[in-house]
């Protein structure tokens, strides 16, 4: 009987000693929603921050800016949020959104552009056949889709016929499968990807700022430090990496 006491005792210590180890190890979570288009930079500066940091765990949510926000609001977890566009387009004043800071990262332009199978791509928009079809982002969600909505405001378009996508990820896959022979997205997007041919930049005054905010959600300590992680001199050099240009503020 003492024996088998003994043996429940060690099995006991045993238990509570790897459940104090356990606890000793858990990590910091910090939820990150970010758009579409800095799926690539987030995603470094994830990797780069955690090798760095080794009590915290980055998670990372990634999506069209308008369904991110929406997302949030129905009790998605976010501590820090990447917007391509200002989200106070996207949210009233009932929304549950506490914003404790906003820090405008980085900025973007627009091109005019068609695919590889396109033999002899045309000039402008106006002049797009009424047989192809032009991507642009779905201007209720998609920022990049709301940019480009502007700048059609500024030429001809009538004959033209638009093809929404869900996000600016989406609309490369148009682009480079041929779903769409043309499209108008963010110069970030167009450059990385060699099945991609810009025509042309979209004049600068055709459309809002393209500005990147970076907004703290929460007053979770790892999330500051992200924050200022990304607004170090490494982190600035991660985006330049994958050519976005800073902010037209800095």
């Amino acid at each position: 009987m003492k024996k088998t006491n003994y043996i429940i005792g060690i099995l006991f210590l045993a238990v509570l000693l790897s459940s104090c180890g356990a606890n000793s190890q858990q990590k910091t979570v910090v939820y990150i929603s970010a758009a579409s288009s800095l799926k690539k930079p987030v995603t470094e500066w994830k990797e780069r921050f955690e090798k760095t940091h080794k009590d915290i765990e980055i998670k990372t949510n990634f999506g069209a800016s308008g369904i991110l926000i929406n997302q949030i609001k129905n009790g998605a977890p976010a501590d820090l949020m990447f917007s391509a566009q200002s989200i106070r387009r996207f949210i009233s004043d009932d929304d549950k959104i506490d914003i404790k800071k906003e820090e405008i990262i980085a900025s973007n332009e627009l091109v005019f552009v068609s695919g590889m199978k396109v033999d002899s791509p045309v000039d402008s928009i106006e002049d797009i056949p009424s047989t192809a079809k032009l991507g642009i982002g779905n201007p209720d969600m998609v920022p990049a889709g709301y940019y480009a909505k502007k700048a059609l405001q500024k030429v001809n378009h009538s004959k033209v016929k638009i093809i929404y996508s869900q996000n600016a990820v989406h609309l490369k896959g148009l682009i480079e499968t041929g779903a769409v022979e043309y499209a108008i997205m963010y110069r970030t997007d167009a450059l990385e990807n060699q099945r991609i041919n810009i025509i042309k930049n979209i004049p600068s005054n055709w459309y809002p700022a393209i500005q990147y905010p970076l907004y703290s959600i929460t007053e979770k300590k790892a999330a500051k430090q992200f924050m200022t992680y990304v607004r170090s001199k490494e982190g600035q050099k991660v985006l330049k990496k994958y050519n976005f240009r800073e902010s037209v503020n800095n």
